[in-house]
């Protein structure tokens, strides 16, 4: 009988000593989690930044594009009303070739510009962060059973 308590008082105290590396262990994985999900954050911020940059690097060139068609829509007035003006033979005909010609370039100029701009949030950013998304319904769902 004597043996017995003197054999379970060891027991007690490896399992006081398991209690605490286990709590030590949540506690550490806790915040291994929160680090993880900082960097996370980190990343995917500056994901966006670097998208951002990229789409306004594209959307500045269009701009650019759209500028120049602006230009020539110009010209293309200008020309539309000296040739309304020039209604003589030879001076219609030169000055209805130049219109047809900055109405060409005002179109092709306006078709590349506006397809070339990209408006919208960042593709990659909203995927990743989706994906982030179901992840951590994931991780939720399996920590809650």
């Amino acid at each position: 009988m004597d043996s017995a308590p003197r054999a379970s008082a060891p027991d007690s105290a490896r399992a006081t000593a398991t209690n605490g590396n286990s709590r030590r262990g949540v506690i550490d994985l806790a915040r291994l989690a929160v680090e993880d999900t900082i960097r996370l954050v980190q990343q995917e911020i500056q994901l966006a930044k670097v998208e951002i940059q990229e789409m306004l690097r594209s959307n500045i060139k269009a701009a650019v594009i759209l500028a120049l068609a602006a230009v020539c829509a110009l010209f293309f007035l200008v020309m539309l009303l000296v040739t309304v003006a020039l209604v003589i033979p030879a001076h219609a005909l030169v000055a209805g070739i130049e219109t047809a010609v900055f109405l060409v370039l005002l179109l092709i100029l306006a078709l590349v510009g506006k397809s070339m701009l990209k408006i919208g949030p960042p593709p990659k950013t909203m995927t990743t962060l989706k994906e982030d998304a179901e992840w951590a319904k994931q991780v939720l769902k399996r920590n809650g059973k």
